[in-house]
């Protein structure tokens, strides 16, 4: 056995005496392997001793051993570094989508507050038309009742003034036919008296 195993030997077996609480803490947790972050922290001091003593002893071996663990953990770091930022950005893309979606469902629920207040608008103008149309009609209505009535009204006035004339002029007719009437009995007393004239001197 050389003097450079001598070391190397003990150092791992110090290491793997060091380790035990924290594999036993492994067993109870269900936590193995290089991710779980005491296993890392164990693996950095690991290979930093066996760095420091195989550099003490000039055991290259163990040098080149530690430097090769010193990049696993630091190529496990990175990879864990890169997963938590990958989450970190997930975490964020989620959110901004949750953010997003509920900007958009704002969105929407405005829009159609203001399609239905659009709505409500239009019905309230098509109603006020509909009123003044009605209302217009109503008026013009009105109008022609009352221009029915004063025409009806002058109808009425014309024909009891031609009735009136009428009777005006029948009564003035009787009037006439009765003093005619009176005038033809007048002659026919006339004619009478000069009969019974010439009779009586017929008779003298």
């Amino acid at each position: 056995m050389s003097l450079q195993t001598i070391p190397r030997t003990a150092v791992r077996s110090w290491l793997s005496v060091v380790r035990l609480p924290l594999s036993a803490a492994e067993l109870v947790v269900g936590k193995q392997g290089a991710e779980w972050p005491p296993a890392l922290a164990f693996e950095g001091f690991e290979a930093g001793v066996k760095r420091g003593v195989g550099t003490l002893f000039g055991d290259s071996q163990m040098v080149q051993e530690a430097l090769l663990e010193q990049g696993k953990l630091d190529q496990v770091r990175r990879a864990a570094e890169l997963e938590a930022e990958a989450e970190r950005r997930r975490n964020e893309g989620e959110a901004r989508f949750e953010d997003r979606k509920e900007s958009l469902q704002d969105r929407n629920r405005r829009l159609e507050r203001e399609r239905k207040e659009r709505e409500a608008k239009l019905e309230q103008e098509q109603d006020e038309r509909t009123n003044a149309v009605e209302a217009t009609a109503r008026k013009k209505e009105e109008a022609a009742r009352k221009a029915d009535e004063t025409r009806q009204k002058a109808v009425s006035a014309r024909e009891r003034q031609a009735r009136a004339a009428r009777l005006t002029s029948e009564s003035e007719a009787l009037k006439h036919e009765r003093q005619a009437v009176q005038a033809k009995g007048e002659v026919l007393d006339v004619d009478r008296a000069l009969e019974a004239t010439k009779a009586a001197r017929k008779r003298s």
